[in-house]
C-alpha cells in the first residue's frame, strides 16, 4: 500500500467514524429518550418549523398517497425497501408530506384518507424527522394536488417542502450508526495493519 492510498483510506475511515459521532450527538435525545417536538403545538403557535428535529404530529386531514420511493441510508446508500409518500393538510393551511414504510401505518393512513373523502375525520399520529423533501418528490406532490382538484394559485393553502420521514426510527438509527461506526473503525484498523506490514 502506497503512502497516498493509505492516507486517503485512513481519512475515509476517520470521516465515517467522525460523521457517526456527530450524527449521534445530534440525534441523542430522540435515540436515548424518544423525546420529540410536538409539531401540532408548533403549527398552532406559529413558531418556526423545527427542521432536522424529530417530531410527533397528529394529522386529521391526510389528502392521499402521491409517490413511492426507495429507502436509503443517509440519503446515499440504497436499501432494498420502498416507502410511500403522503400529502398532509395541516390546520394552519400548509401542506406537508410524510414518508411511511411500516405496513400498519400505511394501512392506517389509507383508511383515514378513505374516511376523509366520505366526510369522516380520523386522526393519525406520525413520528419522524422533519426534513426537506427533494424537488422531484415535490413535483409529484404538485401534480397530485392538481389531480385531486386543489388549485394552489387560487387557494389559501400553501404547498411546502417539509417532509416527516417516519422511516428514521430509534432502532433503525441505532443500527445504521453502529454499522457505519464499525465500518469506519474496520477501515482504519485494516489500513494501519496493511501499511505496517508493507513498511516491514
Amino acid at each position: 500500500m502506497t503512502k497516498s492510498s493509505f492516507i486517503i483510506s485512513l481519512l475515509l475511515g476517520i470521516f465515517l467514524s467522525g460523521m457517526v459521532v456527530a450524527l449521534l450527538v445530534h440525534d441523542a435525545e430522540y435515540i436515548f429518550t424518544g423525546e420529540t417536538v410536538n409539531l401540532n403545538e408548533v403549527l398552532e403557535s406559529g413558531e418556526e418549523m423545527p427542521r432536522d428535529k424529530y417530531v410527533t404530529y397528529t394529522c386529521s386531514y391526510p389528502l392521499g398517497n402521491y409517490a413511492e420511493t426507495k429507502q436509503t441510508i443517509s440519503g446515499v446508500i440504497p436499501l432494498p425497501f420502498k416507502s410511500q409518500q403522503y400529502s398532509l393538510l395541516c390546520e394552519n393551511g400548509i401542506i406537508i408530506s410524510a414518508e411511511v414504510s411500516k405496513k400498519a401505518k400505511i394501512e392506517e393512513l389509507d383508511e383515514a384518507i378513505d374516511k376523509a373523502y366520505d366526510g369522516e375525520t380520523v386522526s393519525v399520529t406520525l413520528t419522524g424527522c422533519l426534513i426537506t423533501n427533494n424537488p422531484e418528490m415535490n413535483g409529484y406532490l404538485s401534480e397530485f394536488l392538481a389531480a385531486v382538484g386543489i388549485d394552489m394559485e387560487n387557494s389559501e393553502l400553501q404547498q411546502t417542502y417539509y417532509l416527516i420521514d417516519t422511516t428514521k426510527t430509534r432502532l433503525s438509527l441505532i443500527m445504521t450508526y453502529t454499522l457505519l461506526f464499525v465500518l469506519g473503525l474496520f477501515i482504519i484498523i485494516v489500513d494501519i495493519k496493511k501499511y505496517r506490514g508493507a513498511s516491514v
